[in-house]
């Protein structure tokens, strides 16, 4: 088993509930991808819980590299980096 997680840093500004509205609109997505064995949307917001920042990080458990190279490699991780302008 492989755990992957990315974290997207935010401004201290950003409105998180465009994140929230993200992951409701597209979480299913990964569904069945793969070798994908769970997937959790992590949101950490500024000043909720004592938290200092804004950041979103996705969290992957993979049965092993193949699907995770899939979703790494062949455009779909690129899909996310561009969708936050990187």
């Amino acid at each position: 088993m492989i755990a992957m997680q990315y974290k997207i840093s935010l401004p201290s500004d950003y409105d998180m509930s465009k994140i929230r509205q993200r992951i409701k609109e597209n979480g299913y997505r990964t569904d069945g991808f793969p070798d994908l064995l769970f997937k959790a949307y992590l949101v950490t917001e500024k000043g909720v819980h004592g938290s200092l920042h804004n950041e979103y990080a996705p969290l992957y458990f993979w049965k092993d590299e193949k699907g995770m190279n899939e979703f790494i490699f062949h455009g779909f991780y690129d899909n996310i980096l561009d969708s936050f302008g990187w």
